[in-house]
């Protein structure tokens, strides 16, 4: 028996990972009704713990003694006692107590384990956890935050905070992942989940790593905050992050000047490649940018025999039109030619099928354009050969589509029956479950630091020269990682050098929909 997450569907854009205390659809904002009788049901079913739709489930889910240069802290309420820990920048012992807050409040979204950052699933141990790790008692923090993770076992708040309390004054890198909690926090948790089991490995490997969680909101205000914090603190010599190409590109250009290494795990936009860089490149990303995406399905449509898609995409959003902009480039310089290009926002797109004189189907919607995308697959009803961009990585896609998209061909990121073992495995057995491309993508973010770490032969007491020795590390030529999605490598872009994955829509019955998602050969 394995545990399950608890999610909101939203009745007008269909966006399932909605947090079950949110009142309004993180995708289109649309008001939410929840009917508490609802969630035992959802818990209950069996494919869904398997499959999850964009949320926990993985197979179809796309489907600090301080010196004067003390380390940035996440105050705790400020009282004589309070006090928080970082990893060292020397041998020095923890001093008890905690400085004040940042500007702009940034100390309150910062946490090594003195204080808790998810407030929409209270739990007291946690909570007692935090109190006890603000005073230095890691002991008692430690055997607190073990208990909320016995509670809880699908918290890798509680599991980071648990390795951060258990490793004390120990001297340790320090490494923070900023993630979209007080935005979208069901997706923050997949991104900790990832980053938690990888410094769980580092730490029984004998690589001591505290990990500092700071919440950005998705806010670009905060998330440029946050990075102005840590590029100030000498003890963080890495960083995961952010949530959302966004709040990325917000911050990348902070860490770049301040020479501090970022490892985007889920940011696809090809703006990110082409910010300003001086001789070193700090800036790098894990996942596949949308220009690797879209050149893959444009050759593969090809391959195929197909060269005048219609393209169906919204140019309202950044990641539906990058995508689009890739494969039609990609398309026109290899002998294709763009039939047709709809807009999935307006009108009825569906009717724009006729007469296009189109000889293939190319779906690009973002979430809040997916409902029209799989209307226009009913309506083709397999007429034409269909390919469709990672939005459609989804439960919902199995479900709605069904022989419409029988044999349709998707981008993923990831896909458990691809992954290098034995993360998939190992994250199943931590998490009580199928983990996601998100926590996968963190989990190789976190791999590439560790082993740019032991490449640079990084200690804890180099400060800033860590920074540098990390990020010329991760730039040179020869670099190489072990990730749940194969090496790692990176182009002097900070591009990761790798290729994307294509499944295609099957009939089967592992998804409890009568199709799955099956990886090409």
């Amino acid at each position: 028996m394995t545990d399950t997450f608890n999610h909101v569907t939203c009745p007008k854009c269909g966006y399932e990972e909605n947090a079950i205390t949110a009142k309004k659809c993180e995708i289109c904002g649309q008001a939410l009704k929840k009917d508490k009788s609802l969630a035992p049901v959802i818990a209950g079913v069996g494919a869904l713990l398997f499959l999850g739709a964009l949320g926990f489930t993985g197979y179809h889910a796309f489907i600090r003694d301080r010196t004067p240069q003390s380390p940035i802290q996440s105050s705790a309420p400020t009282t004589s006692a309070d006090a928080t820990v970082s990893p060292n920048g020397d041998a020095t012992p923890a001093s008890p107590t905690a400085p004040p807050s940042q500007p702009g409040n940034i100390g309150n979204a910062l946490s090594w384990g003195d204080r808790v950052l998810f407030t929409d699933a209270p739990n007291a141990d946690l909570q007692a956890g935090a109190a006890a790790f603000a005073t230095g008692d890691y002991d008692t923090a430690a055997s607190r935050f073990e208990a909320a993770r016995q509670a809880v076992r699908n918290d890798p708040e509680a599991m980071i905070y648990l390795n951060n309390a258990r490793l004390g004054d120990t001297p340790a890198l320090g490494i923070a992942a900023i993630v979209p909690i007080g935005d979208t926090p069901n997706a923050a948790r997949e991104l900790l989940r990832g980053v938690a089991q990888a410094q769980e490995e580092a730490i029984q490997a004998g690589v001591p790593v505290k990990v500092l969680i700071a919440n950005d909101r998705n806010d670009v205000g905060q998330a440029e905050a946050i990075a102005r914090a840590l590029v100030q603190d000498p003890t963080i010599v890495g960083v995961i992050g952010h949530g959302t190409s966004t709040t990325t590109l917000a911050a990348a250009p902070i860490y770049q000047q301040g020479q501090l290494p970022m490892i985007a795990p889920t940011s696809t936009t090809t703006e990110l490649a082409s910010l300003p860089r001086d001789d070193s490149n700090f800036i790098f990303r894990v996942i596949p940018s949308d220009q690797f995406t879209g050149t893959t399905l444009a050759r593969h449509m090809l391959a195929q025999g197909q060269s005048r898609p219609i393209i169906f995409y919204n140019p309202q959003s950044s990641y539906s039109r990058s995508l689009q902009e890739s494969f039609s480039t990609t398309l026109g310089l290899e002998g294709g030619q763009v039939a047709k290009l709809v807009d999935l926002s307006q009108g009825n797109p569906a009717t724009e099928l006729q007469n296009g004189g189109a000889d293939a189907v190319v779906l690009l919607p973002d979430s809040a354009t997916f409902d029209a995308a799989i209307a226009v697959a009913q309506v083709n009803q397999g007429q034409l050969p269909v390919l469709a961009g990672d939005a459609f990585y989804r439960i919902e896609t199995l479900e709605r589509g069904g022989n419409s998209l029988d044999g349709a061909v998707v981008t993923v990121p990831w896909h458990p029956l691809k992954s290098t073992p034995p993360f998939a495995q190992t994250a199943a057995s931590l998490w009580g479950g199928d983990i996601n491309w998100r926590t996968a993508l963190s989990y190789d973010a976190f791999q590439a630091l560790r082993s740019a770490r032991s490449a640079g032969n990084v200690t804890p007491a180099m400060g800033a020269q860590g920074r540098a020795a990390l990020g010329q590390a991760l730039a040179g030529q020869g670099f190489t990682a072990n990730g749940s999605t194969g090496p790692i490598s990176f182009l002097p872009s900070g591009d990761r050098n790798t290729t994307v994955l294509l499944v295609s829509v099957e009939p089967g019955s592992r998804s409890g929909a009568g199709f799955d998602f099956v990886p090409l050969p």
